[in-house]
C-alpha cells in the first residue's frame, strides 16, 4: 500500500484552511482524497454536520494535492493556484452529516501542470455519490 504525505504537505494552506485529512491514490490523471466529518472540521454546525457547498473547496483541494504530489516527484514545493469556476455543482444533500468519511474524486479532463486545467469531481459516501461538478482552476507556472 503506497503512503502519500499529509495534504497539509501538498496544499499552500496552512492549519485549519486544510480541508483534506488523506490522500487515498493518485495516479496519472486522477486522486482520491477523504475527509471524515467531525465537530473538529473548520465549517462544521452541531446537529448539521458540514454545508454541502463547501464540497467544491474540498474538490479544489484535491486537485491542487495532486498538483503537489506532482510536483514532490519533481523535486519543487507547491504551486499556488485558483479555482476560476464551477459548472453545475449539485449536491444531492444540503449538508455532510456528522461521523460521514467523504472520498472526494478528481479526474482531470484537459490542461496540465502550471497553467489552466479542468477537471470532474465528485464526493462520494457509503457508495453513494453527494455532489458532483466540474471545476476550472489555474496554477502557476514555476517562476
Amino acid at each position: 500500500m503506497t503512503r502519500f504525505p499529509a495534504p497539509a504537505d501538498l496544499l499552500p494552506h496552512a492549519g485549519p484552511a486544510v480541508l483534506l485529512d488523506e490522500i487515498l491514490s493518485d495516479r496519472d490523471d486522477i486522486i482520491e482524497a477523504a475527509v471524515s466529518i467531525t465537530a473538529a472540521h473548520p465549517f462544521f454546525i452541531a446537529g448539521h454536520g458540514v454545508p454541502a457547498w463547501v464540497g467544491i473547496e474540498l474538490m479544489a483541494q484535491a486537485v491542487a494535492a495532486h498538483g503537489g504530489l506532482s510536483g514532490r516527484r519533481a523535486g519543487r514545493a507547491p504551486r499556488r493556484g485558483m479555482l476560476l469556476g464551477t459548472r453545475r455543482y449539485e449536491a444531492s444533500v444540503p449538508w455532510f452529516e456528522e461521523g460521514a468519511r467523504l472520498i472526494i474524486r478528481a479526474e482531470r479532463e484537459f490542461g496540465g501542470e502550471g497553467g489552466m486545467a479542468a477537471c470532474t469531481c465528485r464526493i462520494d459516501c457509503g457508495g453513494q455519490t453527494l455532489a458532483e461538478a466540474r471545476l476550472t482552476i489555474i496554477e502557476e507556472e514555476d517562476q
